[in-house]
């Protein structure tokens, strides 16, 4: 018989305003994720214009699932919600503010900064629940941004890259959504959170 505690259990241990809410609305996030990664990963191919539309979409949701992402150690959570508003910061910086020889450069580093965040959920699913695609998309965000960095724009291997990324986050994310809300670690893996009031 299992006596480890539930994660709604684990949760109340840790004194953490949590609920099915807060799940369903990080499970959101995902999905446009999803979404987002989609219309880039078609549209760009394209040369649409509008695979911005994607990429505002996909961020829009790495930002609602930061929010509401639960994790027991609170700086991993904002390290990652600070990497995506920084992100969002300085693209908007860039559009408004910077001189245009570096707008271009500084909106890429903000979708880096963002896709650190996504890479930070990604990781977390993998490491709590055992997904081979989260460790994959862990490194597979940061090299498609430092390879716009750094080198030349290459639509060919963005094209290839942003269909990657989708089909991963789209088994990814399906997953997910199979899960029961508020699922415990595969294995308990993460350990107990520290229990409200104690040093």
């Amino acid at each position: 018989m299992n006596t480890f505690p539930t994660l709604e259990e684990q949760i109340a241990m840790a004194g953490i305003t949590y609920g099915r809410r807060h799940d369903i609305t990080y499970r959101a996030g995902l999905v446009m994720q999803v979404l987002g990664a989609a219309l880039l990963a078609v549209l760009y191919p394209m040369e649409n214009p509008f695979y911005s539309a994607g990429i505002m979409l996909f961020e829009a949701g790495v930002l609602l699932s930061a929010v509401y992402l639960l994790v027991w150690m609170s700086w991993i959570k904002k390290i990652i919600l600070g990497s995506v508003i920084t992100g969002i910061a300085l693209q908007v910086a860039a559009g408004f503010f910077a001189p245009e020889e570096y707008a271009g450069s500084l909106i890429i580093a903000g979708i880096g900064f963002v896709c650190a965040g996504a890479a930070g959920l990604a990781g977390k699913e993998a490491y709590c629940f055992g997904y081979r695609e989260g460790w994959i998309l862990l490194w597979s965000y940061p090299l498609m941004v430092l390879a716009n960095l750094m080198a030349r724009e290459s639509r060919i291997f963005n094209s290839l890259g942003f269909s990657l990324l989708f089909l991963l986050l789209l088994s990814l994310v399906g997953k997910k959504l199979k899960q029961p809300l508020l699922a415990s670690c595969a294995t308990n893996v993460c350990g107990l959170p520290q229990q409200k009031g104690k040093p």
